[in-house]
């Protein structure tokens, strides 16, 4: 099966073409996969991010429940010390003698 010279005048450019379109293929598809890598490590970020957020979020919700604790516990505290200085004792009083 020989090509003939008129068959070769097609056939080289139509090569050329071929060669051509499979460059452009290779080229869009490495694009597609640089795209691709950047949108993967965007979410990647993302999610890292929002793990923090989260982790954040968790701390504060901690130190504020700390603090109410801490704030009950004040308050407690010192309706505590006011109910000791009110209350009376059974056989104590206020008066003390000192004529002996």
């Amino acid at each position: 099966m020989s090509l003939k010279s008129v068959e070769m005048q097609v056939a080289l450019p139509r090569t050329q073409d071929a060669g051509k379109l499979q460059e452009q293929m290779q080229k869009n598809h490495q694009h597609f996969q640089e795209s691709l890598a950047a949108v993967r490590l965007k979410q990647e970020e993302l999610k890292r991010k929002k793990t923090n957020q989260m982790e954040n979020t968790k701390n504060l919700t901690i130190k504020r429940e700390e603090r109410k604790k801490e704030q009950n516990n004040n308050e407690q505290v010192s309706k505590n010390k006011k109910r000791r200085n009110q209350v009376k004792h059974p056989y104590l009083g206020k008066k003390i003698d000192l004529n002996g």
